[in-house]
């Protein structure tokens, strides 16, 4: 479980910016340590694109925040917005898409607000209404290649809950198979099987912040 505000996932492995070595005490196999004075970041992002033996690098700076913008100012942003929804039987709404399990998510439309567009892309991915937000949750990184374009999509991320009883009506036209409610046993049992690792570390992260809260 990675939790840094300086943290990108790259080809779905964490890239982590820190000062001191930041990543979980048992530390994925494979993940490594690198120093900026050993190795400069492009070398490090295209480590992490094409070396399958590598799992993650945590990119060792002495000014975290600068190495961060840095490699930022190598991607085109994009900007989305997503919920994490759950029901009073504290169920999460996922959906399935093109084979992996995922939460709803889409691009932030220009006339939009973050959290306009999050609850208008659940509504339109999973058929549902009577959202309301709840808090704003932490957001996420990606990058991905697009048009000969290096994408970095910034995720901005909501709790919300629904009370809604109605079934829930998958968007065929965006590749949605299936949306399900799931509490947290199926989800660490089913979903964490198979979706993406961005996916995964950012609930594992809300399931523990909500244990400890």
């Amino acid at each position: 479980m990675f939790m840094n505000k300086h943290l990108a996932f790259v080809n779905d492995k964490p890239l982590i910016f820190s000062q001191v070595y930041n990543g979980p005490p048992d530390m994925r196999e494979g993940m490594r340590i690198i120093s900026e004075q050993a190795q400069d970041l492009d070398s490090v992002v295209s480590m992490l694109e094409g070396d399958k033996t590598c799992s993650g690098v945590n990119y060792l700076s002495d000014s975290p925040e600068r190495s961060w913008q840095n490699f930022v100012s190598r991607y085109t942003l994009v900007e989305a917005a997503g919920g994490l929804v759950h029901n009073d039987k504290m169920e999460f709404l996922m959906i399935f898409r093109r084979g992996k399990w995922d939460l709803p998510k889409g691009k932030i439309d220009y006339d939009e607000s973050p959290e306009e567009a999050a609850v208008r892309e659940v509504e339109e991915e999973c058929g549902i209404e009577g959202l309301e937000i709840v808090k704003e949750l932490p957001r996420t990184y990606h990058t991905f290649p697009q048009n000969k374009k290096r994408i970095l999509k910034k995720t901005h991320w909501y709790l919300m809950v629904c009370d809604q009883g109605s079934p829930l009506i998958p968007q065929e036209e965006e590749d949605i198979d299936k949306v399900e409610w799931m509490n947290e046993n199926s989800i660490r049992k089913i979903v964490f099987d198979n979706t993406y690792f961005s996916i995964k570390n950012f609930l594992e992260n809300y399931f523990s912040q909500s244990q400890s809260s």
